[in-house]
């Protein structure tokens, strides 16, 4: 009889099993969490260095069954920048990045097979420019990275103040602290 229990028991466990391994390794869609997330552009200028946070974006990553990323998609509204410094100089920000003719920055990109790396088209002041994002962290736990730039690259003239005596540097780096939402 308990042969019999322990076989009816190894046969439920086996059934849930199968049922829970598609569920695992399926592919899955995260939203990024823009309430407990943060993308920001970090930069220097010959009086300081400065920070513009970016307050209304959107994102996804979607996931292979391996748990490798198979796409990300990002987009951040450019006027929604706030360089902490008034409005006048977030007018110059809009002003360098084209955010009239080129209202958002985007980034798309599919998985390159090595866990969370990355590689796609990023888009900013109507270039095109690819590029490789590789994340530390994890799904679960949230994603931290950075990109250093030049605005040149670009063709973005970098912005100034006080009739050109304060200029805003070539090299700038987007920064992002994002926490995921599985779908």
């Amino acid at each position: 009889m308990k042969i019999k229990s322990l076989m009816v028991v190894s046969l439920l466990c086996g059934f849930l099993m199968l049922s829970v391994i598609p569920s695992v390794f399926a592919q899955s869609t995260f939203q990024i969490d823009t309430a407990n997330s943060r993308i920001w552009v970090e930069g220097s200028s010959t009086l300081k260095d400065w920070t513009a946070e970016v307050n209304d974006w959107e994102g996804s990553i979607v996931t292979k069954e391996d748990g490798t990323v198979e796409s990300v998609s990002v987009k951040l509204s450019v006027k929604s920048m706030d360089g902490g410094r008034g409005p006048d100089m977030n007018a110059k920000i809009y002003k360098a990045l084209k955010a009239e003719q080129q209202p958002t920055i985007e980034f798309n990109g599919e998985g390159t097979g090595d866990g969370l790396a990355t590689t796609g088209a990023f888009k900013m002041a109507g270039q095109e420019k690819e590029i490789t994002l590789a994340p530390t962290g994890t799904l679960a736990s949230g994603l931290k990275g950075n990109h250093a730039m030049k605005l040149s690259d670009f063709d973005i003239e970098p912005p100034t103040a006080l009739f050109g005596t304060i200029v805003t540097y070539d090299d700038v780096s987007i920064v992002f602290d994002i926490t995921l939402l599985k779908k």
